[in-house]
């Protein structure tokens, strides 16, 4: 989430004044739900992102690509059978990947 984006830059985006950024950073005012939704779009998270940040606990999960994340919220509403053929498929793609990753390092540690 990091955009090292300045107050008043963050304050453009998402159109509040600079001392509300310093309000919230520092917890001396707490940002109205429109404000929340305007940072989550912001900085391309999740509103659960946010609230698990706020309260110091990491996410469980943090999916940048939000069509990724909607593919992920409709999986929730298949039965078991449907979501162990996507966990599959997936972990078919991420082995594909980890061993394309090993063998490319090989290739390159040989020459």
């Amino acid at each position: 989430m990091k955009k090292k984006w300045t107050q008043a830059e963050l304050s453009e985006k998402i159109g509040v004044k600079q001392k509300q950024i310093s309000a919230y950073e520092t917890g001396t005012n707490l940002p109205s739900a429109e404000v929340l939704i305007r940072i989550s779009e912001a900085f391309d998270v999740s509103l659960d992102y946010l609230a698990f940040e706020a309260r110091g606990k990491s996410a469980k999960i943090e999916v940048k690509n939000r069509e990724l994340l909607r593919y992920f919220e409709a999986i929730d509403d298949y039965n078991e059978d449907e979501r162990m053929l996507v966990k599959n498929m997936l972990n078919l793609v991420v082995m594909k990947h980890k061993f394309q990753n090993i063998a490319f390092a090989q290739s390159h540690s040989i020459l």
